[in-house]
């Protein structure tokens, strides 16, 4: 039975090219063994496992759709408290030496800065450890065993990507209102919606706003931004 363990921070030098391209498949046990340690307690990666394996049969390389499915199976598959989630080196091992197919299945090779970010680097930006950003994407998001707030926010890369690049996305009540308000709003009008609402939320203690009150606040920015907006295109540039 495969076990979670924890990866070392020396083991950064195993993010290489050839991994991050795929002309190294993954590393093995013996290249691998000094660089890990049990983790804390027993925890089986079948589940997991069978996850992976799914998502690579199941969706063609770099579907954006990949995060919104394995979103939630991962965090099923792998139940940790927040404070063990909290542990960078499990996602680092998940990642640098378990399962890298799937980051490779996930992102495209474009930039080895971002790529190998993605094995690496923790947070929930879209340039970060892969497996730390989905599960970490499912615990802040989820309301129980529900997770249709995950999913509906992951199927929207970039109004994903503007919220989790930023602090709000920790309280699930802003993360909802920005997904009923922005939605289906024009990108510009999105991405400046939601600067906008950071804006404001400076001012205030976010964790004190209900959902409600929080998409009220964000209907008026949007409105606002809709006429700021759609005034310059009605006008045109200026001469």
């Amino acid at each position: 039975m495969t076990l979670l363990q924890r990866l070392h921070p020396e083991a950064k030098r195993l993010v290489t090219p050839e991994l991050a391209s795929g002309e190294l498949s993954r590393w093995s046990e013996q290249q691998t063994r000094s660089f890990v340690d049990p983790w804390i307690r027993p925890l089986s990666l079948e589940p997991a496992e069978r996850v992976v394996k799914g998502v690579i049969e199941r969706f063609e390389p770099f579907d954006t759709a990949i995060d919104a499915a394995a979103a939630p199976e991962l965090h099923r598959s792998l139940p940790l408290s927040r404070a063990e989630a909290a542990e960078m080196s499990i996602w680092r091992f998940l990642a640098v030496v378990r399962y890298p197919e799937l980051v490779r299945h996930r992102w495209e090779n474009r930039s080895w800065a971002s790529m190998r970010a993605r094995f690496w680097a923790s947070g929930v930006r879209p340039d970060s450890n892969l497996f730390f950003r989905l599960w970490w994407i499912s615990e802040l998001t989820r309301d129980g065993r529900d997770y249709s707030l995950t999913e509906q926010v992951l199927r929207k890369q970039q109004l994903a990507t503007n919220i989790f690049v930023r602090a709000l996305s920790a309280y699930r009540p802003a993360v909802a209102a920005c997904v009923a308000v922005l939605s289906e709003v024009p990108a510009a009008i999105m991405e400046r919606s939601i600067r906008d609402l950071n804006k404001a939320l400076s001012t205030i203690v976010l964790e004190g706003c209900s959902e409600k009150e929080l998409i009220k606040l964000l209907e008026r920015i949007v409105g606002f931004n809709t006429i700021a907006i759609g005034g310059k295109a009605a006008t045109g540039p200026s001469e």
